[in-house]
């Protein structure tokens, strides 16, 4: 989960260096679905990948590395 830390006008610049991130979940593959919050205060990312890997590609990410969102990791195991 992201949450947004700066304004949407620095998030809405950031956004394609966000999808394009050449070490980021999207670029690696890892995402199995994303989309915006409503009221849009940040975004979920669906992944799926060794925790490690996850965390390194949240890492890169712009929005966390410009310090525009916060990133909150949580590990679930699919039952259904």
């Amino acid at each position: 989960m992201l949450t947004y830390q700066a304004p949407l006008d620095t998030i809405d610049e950031l956004k394609d260096e966000h999808y394009a991130n050449p070490k980021g979940l999207f670029a690696q593959g890892m995402v199995q679905m994303a989309g915006r919050l409503e009221p849009r205060t940040g975004g979920l990312i669906i992944a799926e990948g060794d925790r490690a890997d996850v965390e390194a590609a949240v890492a890169s990410d712009p929005f966390v590395t410009s310090g525009a969102a916060t990133v909150q990791i949580t590990e679930f195991h699919r039952t259904r």
